[in-house]
Order: C-alpha cells, then sequence, then structure tokens
C-alpha cells in the first residue's frame, strides 16, 4: 500500500513510541502524542502496538492513495467520509481528507505493519524542535510495511468501551511531584482548586496553563525532568511537560500526571478548560 502526502494542513508527522532509554542522554522521547489512540489504530489492523503511523493536527491534511490496502483511524474524528476508531480498505485515486471540525486535536492514521521510515536512535518519530526523525513534504510518498488482506471483513470496529470521546474531560488525576512538600498547602490547594485554561502558547514541548499565579518555591538545581511533570516557573504558571519537552531543568515540581491522563490531555485544544484532583483524593 502506498500514499502520497497531497496536503500537509496543520501538522502531520510520523509517530511511534518513541525513543526509549536516551532520556539519560538528553534526548527527549518525542512519540505519539495520544498512546492510545495510537495504539488503538494499531490493534484494528493486527500492528505491534508501536507500529508507526501518521499524527493529524487538527484539519487541512490530505492524504491520496496510490497503491489500495487497509486503513484504521483513531483518535480526533476529523477524517471527511470515514469515523475514528474503525478500519477500512480503500481503493487507488481515493483521497483521505481531514477536514471535518471535531472535538480532540490528534487524528491517527495506520497501515497494515506500520510506515516504512529511517529511525532515529531507534525511532521513526518526528521531533521538529530538536531536529529528530524525518519531516514530512507535501509530495511525499509512504508506503506500509506489509499487506493486510481479512477474508469476509468489509470494516473493523473498535468496541464502544474503548472508543475515547474528548467531548467532555473528567479531572485530571496528579501525582505529587517531586517537590511537592516545598510547595505551601495553599498553592497544592489552589492547583486542585481552581479552573484552568490551555494556553495558546502549547505545543509538543509543552501546554501552558492559564489561571492563579501559585506561589513559587525558590529555585532548585537542575534536575530530570519525566513528560506530564507540573513545572511552575516564576510567573507561577504551570507548563506541562509533553512528549518532546526537555529531560531536565531547574523549575520545581509541584505535579505529574498519570500516562494516561496526559493521552488524555494531548487531545484538549488551546481554550479547554481543565479540573485537576489528586490521585488519592475521592
Amino acid at each position: 500500500m502506498n500514499l502520497e502526502i497531497t496536503a500537509l494542513g496543520s501538522g502531520l508527522t510520523l509517530q511511534d513510541v518513541g525513543r526509549i532509554g536516551w532520556r539519560r542522554f538528553g534526548v527527549p522521547p518525542g512519540g505519539a502524542m495520544d498512546h492510545y489512540a495510537m495504539r488503538a489504530a494499531n490493534q484494528l489492523l493486527d500492528n505491534r502496538p508501536d507500529a508507526p503511523v501518521l499524527e493529524i493536527l487538527l484539519q487541512g491534511a490530505q492524504i491520496k492513495v496510490t497503491e489500495g490496502g487497509w486503513v484504521a483511524l483513531a483518535g480526533a474524528d476529523s477524517c471527511a467520509g470515514y469515523s475514528a476508531w474503525t478500519a477500512f480498505e480503500v481503493q487507488a485515486g481515493q483521497i483521505l481528507q481531514f477536514t471535518k471540525k471535531a472535538k480532540g486535536l490528534f487524528a491517527y492514521l495506520a497501515v497494515s505493519g506500520g510506515f516504512v521510515s529511517e529511525r532515529w536512535f531507534g525511532s521513526v518519530s518526528v521531533d521538529p524542535r530538536n531536529g529528530l526523525g524525518r519531516a514530512l513534504n507535501k509530495g511525499d510518498m509512504l508506503c506500509a510495511k506489509s499487506e493486510y488482506s481479512p477474508e469476509g471483513v468489509k470494516r473493523r470496529v473498535l468496541i464502544p468501551e474503548a472508543c475515547r470521546s474528548y467531548t467532555e474531560m473528567d479531572k485530571f488525576s496528579l501525582l505529587p511531584g517531586p517537590q511537592y512538600d516545598v510547595f505551601s498547602a495553599a498553592a497544592r490547594k489552589t492547583l486542585v482548586d481552581a479552573a484552568w485554561e490551555v494556553s495558546k502558547q502549547s505545543d509538543r514541548t509543552g501546554y501552558r496553563l492559564l489561571g492563579p499565579e501559585l506561589k513559587v518555591p525558590e529555585s532548585i538545581p537542575s534536575e530530570p525532568v519525566l513528560p506530564g511533570s507540573f513545572q511552575v516557573p516564576g510567573n507561577g504558571l504551570p507548563i506541562i511537560t509533553m512528549v518532546d519537552g526537555p529531560t531536565v531543568g531547574g523549575y520545581p515540581k509541584i505535579a505529574i500526571l498519570r500516562d494516561t491522563d496526559r493521552d488524555r490531555l494531548a487531545q484538549c485544544a488551546p481554550g479547554t478548560q481543565l479540573r485537576f484532583q489528586w490521585a488519592n483524593s475521592s
């Protein structure tokens, strides 16, 4: 199966599970922003969970099928004519258009066996900020690693319980960060009592939050930073480290997101209202 990129839209990159084991050398893990949706797209085609997929940001991307086969979609429901969380066969000449306005930021397109691409530090994932991976351009050709032809099956659909909806978000669960005890009780309470908004100044490196300013303790020596960490700089507004974010930092970290909640938070567009709760609270 072969595909041609005919329009990049807001953003179109190859992603997988990321660069595992390289953080100690200063290499961010990278990978899909929403690992759950990436794995679901692969599951629909019986791929390995870590098979490379296309990550499509918002709208505008167009992909032409030059040689037919099976594809699967998961994540944001932005593909015109096809639903997310399904697999289906496409024919040569068809164009997949990601033009629907949908809740959620990222859609994922999987092909049989995953996409073939050069690996950097063991991963095809594109990290534009750090110059890792093969950036896609209009006119690029992509091919699937293997063939997939299920006999007697015209379509596959993920069970409803496994399909995520991004129309409403429950509270996100937080674990205490490394400097949790350094922050005042008032700051810890404000973090979970206040309503926060995702800033427009957010990207794959970090999601900045708008809301009440937290009182910031003194700076700390630089130390490792995990994805999902709530770093609090001098202005008192938390920054949630995402997959392309720095591996070390000197801002105190009040909290950290559970991995499953980080997948959901990645789908929150700028302007989304967020609420948090400590994981041990009811």
